[in-house]
């Protein structure tokens, strides 16, 4: 969806509130599909030159599945964002800038895409992977303190230090 931005445009340096709601596609992370839902963008827009100023908060509910028990969890997405596009006109098509140029936000007339940008913000705001929290019926399900696959420390079994030779010719050069 576009961002009307013909009133900043008209008052050059400017800063004009906006509201921008829009909508983010299904995206396939990790082998899991996350939706999201009430996707907006609020906060101030401001055009100087051939530049125009966009900073305010990404807002969103992120749709995914619990890592451990696949219970359906929601996550919200609060991000804070930054950003200056820069007016594209026809002396600088997208086809003439080098390889720096390409990652650079831009605008044409007076309407901006807002969609990758809110995509991008949300994709990189979600954890790792989700967890539905400490109620969760699959901690439950954890190993024992003393299951035979619990892992041991290095102190536990020197023997087993990945540096044992290291180790020995320290021990004998100290005994010299």
């Amino acid at each position: 969806m576009l961002l009307d931005i013909s009133r900043a445009l008209r008052a050059p340096g400017e800063e004009i509130p906006f509201r921008h709601c829009d909508e983010i596609p299904p995206q396939e992370i990790f082998g899991e599909t996350v939706t999201f839902s009430g996707v907006t963008m609020e906060g101030y827009c401001s055009a100087a030159d051939d530049s125009l100023r966009l900073h305010g908060v990404l807002t969103a509910t992120a749709h995914g599945h619990c890592a451990m028990c696949l219970k359906p969890v929601d996550y919200q997405v609060n991000v804070p964002f930054d950003e200056v596009f820069t007016r594209q006109t026809r002396y600088n098509r997208p086809e003439e800038y080098s390889s720096d140029e390409e990652e650079r936000l831009m605008y044409e007339g007076s309407k901006v895409e807002l969609g990758h940008l809110a995509m991008t913000l949300a994709v990189l705001d979600l954890p790792i992977r989700f967890e539905c929290g400490e109620d969760c019926p699959a901690l439950d399900a954890e190993l024992p303190d003393s299951a035979p696959y619990q892992c041991a420390s290095q102190k536990d079994m020197p023997d087993q230090h990945p540096f044992k030779a290291l180790q020995q010719l320290l021990t004998k050069d100290q005994e010299v």
